[in-house]
């Protein structure tokens, strides 16, 4: 008879041993294996149980089902279920369940030959990652056509393109990008004497979609059933209006620091990521206050000065844009918010610019208070406003939103001179 802290500690030894870093040891045992420890706590018992790891995965399971959690979180007790019963019943942890999920799987020479051309490029894991992908695909395609490295030629690259391109349409500018840093590498090394320059495939631009906005009913329609479906109803309201209400991009709304809100003034002063540009955006009293009641009352304590940080620990700022997104969706669904294909968190900012355009903002100020460089960028806010979009058509290049833009162009509207 295993005691359940015993056999957890088995199984993050044992991930340890495996090469899991320390900050995903921490996380996944206070997100999954410490709610596993408690279950079995509050039914009475410190020994591990098979039964009360079924009966968790079915909560978990039913939790998911409802869209509670997401699905990536429900699998994770799956998995813990898994390796704790693997470490009780043998001593040893078993890590079957996890399987290489790669579709592409060239053979060791030419991952050899991956991996060293990736490691000369200086970029970053996630984006070696992404190149790496491509480069498993075109040497999959290249050793159905050739024994070896030494007979790689132009037309191999050639006629990969479209093999690519048919089951990849929409990520070409990665996949060139691959295969250009490919070809760099082999050409340095010797290994073999390419001609061919990628940079005359230009890629067709996606298709430029329409997604409608989330209107004012849709958002309350969220904000309504918040408190009965979330862990931290009053993060999630604030973030739904300050998003809604300033128009931040997700990214500036994660990274936004405790120092950044001017309470006397009613007002938020960032550096744009995107843009690397300063913005100061006004708050109306309900995003404030919502702010305020998620900073007083529920806010964990912690020494990261971002507002917002996550539900579970260790409590710090929100890493990535899916969150927010899933709880977008989560949020819809509770309220009964028709799935539209494409809208998303972002749609938030997309219907701050919207409600402006309905409103009559001038262009120019919607502009400045999207932080966006040129106002061809509001095209897409603003689709839902004909008159509005039509301004945006005009070229204003030479004229400095600062400096009157609006006026100038209600002067030509009404057949005044220039000036």
């Amino acid at each position: 008879m295993l005691k359940i802290h015993d056999a957890v500690d088995g199984v993050i030894t044992a991930m340890q041993q495996r090469g899991c870093t320390e900050y995903t040891l921490k996380e996944i045992r206070w997100s999954v294996y410490t709610p596993i420890i408690r279950y079995h706590t509050d039914s009475g018992t410190d020994i591990c149980s098979h039964k009360l790891l079924d009966e968790l995965c079915q909560k978990q399971e039913e939790r998911y089902l409802k869209g509670e959690i997401s699905r990536k979180y429900y699998r994770s007790f799956v998995t813990a279920s898994f390796r704790i019963r693997s470490y009780v019943n043998t001593g040893k942890v078993d890590f079957a369940i996890v399987k290489d999920t790669k579709v592409y799987k060239p053979g060791d020479e030419y991952q050899t030959l991956i991996d060293t051309t990736l490691s000369e490029t200086g970029l970053s894991k996630d984006h070696q990652y992404k190149l790496s992908i491509v480069m498993r695909q075109f040497f999959c395609f290249y050793e159905k056509r050739h024994e070896c490295i030494a007979e790689i030629s132009d037309r191999d690259f050639i006629e990969f393109l479209p093999v690519f391109a048919k089951k990849n349409p929409h990520n070409m500018n990665c996949g060139l990008r691959a295969l250009r840093y490919l070809i760099q590498y082999l050409n340095e090394h010797r290994l073999a004497k390419l001609t061919v320059d990628l940079k005359v495939f230009t890629p067709k631009a996606p298709p430029h979609r329409l997604i409608a906005p989330f209107t004012q009913d849709d958002i309350s329609a969220m904000l309504s059933v918040i408190d009965n479906n979330s862990e931290t109803p009053k993060r999630d309201a604030a973030i739904i209006l300050l998003a809604f209400n300033s128009g931040l991009r997700c990214a500036d709304i994660r990274n936004l620091q405790l120092h950044n809100i001017d309470w006397k003034k009613e007002e938020i002063r960032i550096v744009q990521k995107k843009t690397g540009t300063s913005l100061s955006a006004p708050l109306n009293g309900r995003t404030l206050n919502a702010i305020a009641a998620y900073i007083l009352e529920e806010r964990p304590k912690s020494e990261d000065s971002h507002v917002f940080l996550r539900a579970r620990p260790p409590y710090e700022a929100i890493k990535s844009t899916s969150p927010l997104d899933y709880m977008i969706d989560k949020y819809c669904r509770l309220a009964s918010i028709d799935k539209i294909e494409y809208r998303s968190f972002h749609s938030l900012r997309r219907a701050f610019g919207t409600e402006l355009a309905i409103a009559e903002v001038p262009v120019t100020s919607i502009s400045q208070m999207l932080g966006h460089r040129d106002m061809g960028a509001d095209k897409a806010y603003l689709s839902f406003n004909n008159t509005q979009t039509s301004l945006c058509a005009s070229d204003f290049s030479e004229v400095p939103i600062t400096k009157g833009v609006y006026a100038f162009c209600s002067s030509i509207e009404e057949g005044g001179e220039q000036t």
